[in-house]
Order: structure tokens, then C-alpha cells, then sequence
């Protein structure tokens, strides 16, 4: 398989928002459904993509193509952007958010943040997720940090093994109730490691 890494870029937006949308395992969907008449969650997480606004722009990832197609990506910023913003108060209902505060307020401050990493399923196992690990790491160096943080379904035990295996440990429990477009048990889990 011939393997390309590089940042996002303009007319990404599309496939990355489909590969946050895997990464989130309901959440997406249960924060953007029905906000927007007509537009799914995916399109509205590629059109915020492509309006390219610091930090939840495609220049913020860290794509792998195959062929020239993209098949896995990383999403990642400063840690201090994970937050309930005020855009987000303006444009999600105010239950949804409330369901998502201790997420949003969950952080290892000074750390760079990963956001989102996912790849394509049949592409799994060929250590796609790694390399991608590998370099949101060097890119976080490359901007100053010691530190790279995440928060991961605490029930996702492929992903939480693959983190630990690259050197992250856990730091907290996030409460965060099921519902039945967040199919997931156990909350969620802010890991961070060393860089």
C-alpha cells in the first residue's frame, strides 16, 4: 500500500468531516442533528471545516491518502481551544451542550490537543493510526509543546490500546450520559503523554 501524510488542505473538508464524524461515535450526530434543515451533521462539520477559522479548520489535520484518497486523518490544535465557545453557545441547543460540559471543560492545560483521529475501516491494521499519532506528535513538538492530550470513549478499548502503547496514561473519568445517538458506556477518559 502506498501511503502519503499531509496537512489538510483546501477541498479536504468533505472527507475529513466524514473521518471526524466515524472518530466521534455518535457525538457529532447527536450535537449537529436537525440544527439546519436540509444539511446532515457531516456537512455541517465540513462547511465549519471549510469557513478555515482557527482552530476547527481542514488546516488543522493531519491527513493519510492512499492512491490520492484520503484515508485516515488526525485533528489537532491547543488543548486551551477544547472548550464550550461562544459559538457554540449560539448555535447548539442548550441541552445538548449541557450533556457535553464536563467533556468540554476536560483538559490538560499547556497540552496540544487530538481532537479527532480515524481511519478508514478497511484500512485498519495497517498502521495507519500510528503514524498518524507519530505525527500530531511532532507537530505539537514542532509548535512547543511537551505535551499531547485526548479524550476517548472509555468502552473504545482498540483505541485506549493503542494510546497506551504510544506512551499515553490516563488522567480522569468524564461523566457523560448515554443516549441513544451516543452508544457508549462508561463515559469517556482525558489521556495525555509525554512528548
Amino acid at each position: 500500500m502506498n501511503l502519503n501524510y499531509r496537512q489538510g488542505k483546501k477541498g479536504d473538508s468533505q472527507r475529513i468531516a466524514k473521518l471526524d464524524y466515524i472518530a466521534s461515535a455518535g457525538a457529532v450526530e447527536y450535537l449537529f442533528h436537525d440544527l439546519v434543515p436540509g444539511l446532515s451533521a457531516i456537512q455541517l462539520l465540513s462547511k465549519g471545516l471549510d469557513k478555515d477559522e482557527y482552530p476547527h479548520t481542514f488546516r488543522s489535520s493531519i491527513v493519510a491518502e492512499s492512491d490520492q484518497k484520503i484515508v485516515g486523518m488526525a485533528l489537532s490544535y491547543p488543548a486551551e481551544f477544547h472548550c464550550i465557545t461562544d459559538e457554540l453557545v449560539s448555535f447548539l441547543p442548550a441541552d445538548r451542550l449541557e450533556r457535553f460540559r464536563e467533556f468540554y471543560s476536560s483538559r490538560v492545560e499547556g497540552s496540544y490537543f487530538l481532537d479527532a483521529m480515524s481511519v478508514e475501516e478497511k484500512y485498519r491494521g495497517a498502521g495507519i493510526g500510528k503514524a498518524l499519532l507519530e505525527r500530531t506528535k511532532v507537530k505539537a513538538c514542532s509548535e512547543g509543546y511537551a505535551e499531547l492530550s485526548l479524550i476517548v470513549f472509555a468502552d473504545n478499548t482498540r483505541a485506549i490500546g493503542l494510546y497506551e502503547h504510544n506512551g499515553f496514561e490516563r488522567v480522569k473519568n468524564i461523566e457523560l450520559e448515554p443516549h441513544k445517538l451516543i452508544p457508549h458506556e462508561g463515559g469517556c477518559i482525558l489521556m495525555k503523554c509525554s512528548l
